[in-house]
């Protein structure tokens, strides 16, 4: 790894007056620490391990975060397990591994080598090792990425265990840090998503995941400006049409039946005057306009669906002549959009996992004051190649890797220009969408102002 060296002249004299600063809070907080000398979670740990008749007296797996803390709870649990306890990390050797599965892989049963009732690991545990001896699986604290849950519950939920039930205790954040990071609710949205979409029928954190689509709804879109809390808000509504083709087989083929240019009417309190939605496509291209008498505009997939979205019981009112009027309107404008722009981009791509991670990381650095203009400009480009989906995953991946140990933004910088290949920086094309399709008007919603 490159060192960069700094000139004392490079800084200013208040950064230093920062840095004294820091390192003052930074003592201080090493002291209060210092003042501690329990850990009630470890004790808390501890009781359920001895008292708990599901989990004392049978092979267990604790996952953990950090390797420190493997080493922390090996170190603290030698008085309950004795030389049955063992710890395993990415710095453990490939020997060790093997002795692991002799005690947790059933099928090295015969080999009479089983030394361990209690196994701590990180994640580097999570793939590609059998473990289902145990029928205990413990989360000592959670990740963010609710696939690492599953992979977890992987490792001992699997085809051939002699196991009627499989459980799994979870550690979740006290009241205090909840208030500041609410962990337990972010993963529950998001297995959720996986239960609605994938049919999951495994509860992995509580019994609270088998929240309503409705439920999932409100969650999902409580704060839609929060990139942690869904990349996708579209993500409930294809919940809610999944519940309805499990639930409703009748309603969703009719809803499949449904003939282009469907049209549909409802009283909205969101609306000043009579207005109409409608979903136009050709090609590859697709968008929503809304109109009324004097206004026309284009709308996101969110702001069409707010405007829409009816309850099952809601009446239907029929269209006025002028719903002719706003279709033909909002037709015009679909054409106009193709006319106006020279080249026409395709939908972005869902951003997720480790591109969605980068994205945060490169528009969390643009706030540091230290960047000059071309840097600047040459992080949006990298915050634009990423939200196109052009950037290949093994360069998010060594990015993240890279964002663990440097903590310095401009550094971190120097890092990424290295790491990404200079061929993405070269100007290209904007991709053209496909509109050689006949355009086609999807649906309309005649949305009418007062009562009826």
């Amino acid at each position: 790894q490159d060192v960069m060296e700094f000139d004392t002249k490079e800084f200013n004299s208040q950064f230093f007056r920062d840095l004294q600063s820091d390192l003052a809070q930074l003592k201080s907080m090493q002291f209060i620490w210092s003042m501690i000398k329990t850990d009630p979670k470890l004790n808390e740990f501890k009781l359920n391990l001895t008292t708990n008749p599901l989990i004392k007296k049978r092979k267990a797996i604790v996952f953990t975060e950090s390797t420190e803390t493997a080493q922390y709870l090996y170190e603290n649990l030698k008085d309950i397990y004795g030389e049955r306890v063992i710890y395993f990390s990415g710095q453990s050797s490939s020997s060790l591994k093997i002795e692991i599965e002799d005690s947790f892989n059933p099928k090295f049963m015969n080999k009479n080598n089983d030394k361990y009732d209690l196994l701590i690991t990180t994640d580097v545990l999570a793939e590609g090792i059998n473990l289902h001896r145990a029928n205990v699986l413990i989360n000592y604290d959670l990740p963010w990425n609710p696939t690492r849950i599953m992979q977890r519950v992987g490792r001992i939920n699997r085809v051939g265990t002699e196991f009627d039930r499989i459980y799994v205790f979870n550690f979740f954040p006290t009241a205090q840090s909840k208030q500041q990071m609410p962990l337990e609710e972010r993963i529950l949205e998001k297995l959720q998503a996986f239960h609605d979409t994938l049919g999951e029928d495994f509860k992995y954190l509580s019994d609270e995941e088998e929240v309503s689509s409705k439920k999932l709804f409100e969650d999902l879109n409580s704060d839609l400006d929060s990139e942690e809390v869904s990349t996708n808000p579209e993500l409930a509504y294809l919940a809610v049409i999944r519940q309805v083709r499990d639930n409703d087989q009748k309603l969703f083929a009719l809803i499949k039946r449904l003939p282009k240019k469907a049209k549909a009417g409802k009283v909205s309190d969101k609306v000043s005057k009579d207005s109409t939605v409608t979903f136009i496509r050709q090609g590859a291209l697709k968008s929503f306009f809304t109109s009324c008498d004097e206004d026309l505009k284009q709308l996101s997939f969110m702001q069409a669906i707010d405007l829409i979205k009816a309850t099952p019981d809601e009446k239907k009112v029929s269209v006025s002549s002028n719903y002719y009027e706003h279709l033909e309107n909002n037709s015009i404008a679909f054409d106009q959009m193709l006319l106006e722009e020279e080249e026409v981009t395709t939908e972005k791509v869902m951003v997720a996992g480790n591109d969605a991670k980068t994205i945060r990381i490169l528009k969390a650095m643009k706030s540091d004051p230290r960047f000059t203009d071309d840097q600047e400009e040459k992080l949006n480009k990298l915050i634009i190649l990423w939200s196109n989906g052009e950037i290949p995953a093994k360069v998010s991946k060594d990015i993240i890797k890279k964002s663990k140990v440097v903590s310095d933004a401009l550094e971190l910088y120097y890092e990424i220009d290295k790491i990404v290949p200079p061929t993405y920086f070269e100007e290209r094309k904007s991709q053209k969408a496909k509109v050689d399709g006949e355009k086609q008007i999807i649906l309309s919603c005649y949305l009418k102002t007062g009562g009826i």
